[in-house]
């Protein structure tokens, strides 16, 4: 049986592009740049002011701390929890402020007056799963999608004698898999990053506690 290569080979290729796609989803998501200015000086002010100070107004510690990290989520307490741990070379402070700001959709962070990791630091639930099958199903989801997505693209830009109509419509239905296919990819890496950012923080804790 001979192959049809003109069928064949732009199926490859778009077999090929989902898969490099995804083994490089982490660099492509990650590839975010936020515009951090005056980060030396926020860090003095911060280490001057309000680090271990004894300051009971709790507004301008968290403003002080989101100041710091460039973040609207983050609170003093954790801002220094991360700065503690961060200092015995533990952590990264920037990679963990990435890590939370990413996925802060999937994290339960209960604030208080004192931080328990335990407890106030969690993977919000869904279904009982736990976040490893629910990155599966993002990743299932988005081989699907982007694969239906791409045979119906493939079926347009090669159809012939076909209605307008009916091409349009499986453009649109094609454009509409392939973004949810993106939305899968998008998902999953925020979901992996809330739950590295809980494990690796705990992690650097306990490492801590046992010094």
């Amino acid at each position: 049986m001979e192959i049809d290569w003109k069928l064949a080979a732009p199926i490859a290729g778009i077999i090929i592009a989902i898969i490099a796609l995804f083994l490089k989803r982490h660099e492509i998501t990650s590839l975010k740049h936020k515009k951090i200015s005056d980060r030396l000086a926020s860090s003095i002010q911060y280490f001057e002011k309000y680090y271990e100070r004894g300051q009971t107004n709790q507004l301008v510690l968290d403003r002080a701390a989101q100041d710091l990290a460039k973040s609207p989520n983050v609170d003093h307490n954790l801002v220094n929890k991360l700065i503690e741990l961060h200092q015995n070379y533990l952590i990264n402070f920037d990679r963990m402020i990435f890590l939370f700001d990413d996925g802060i959709q999937y994290i339960s962070y209960k604030k208080g007056q004192a931080l328990n990791l335990s407890k106030d630091l969690l993977i919000k639930p869904f279904l009982y799963l736990s976040p490893t099958p629910r990155r599966y199903v993002f990743m299932a989801g988005y081989f699907i999608f982007a694969f239906f997505g791409g045979m119906l693209f493939l079926v347009v830009i090669n159809s012939t004698g076909i209605q307008a109509v009916i091409n349009v419509a499986f453009l649109v239905i094609s454009l509409a898999f392939i973004a949810l296919a993106l939305l899968c990819l998008v998902l999953e890496d925020r979901l992996k990053n809330a739950s590295d950012f809980i494990k690796e923080l705990k992690e650097a804790d306990e490492k801590y506690k046992a010094m």
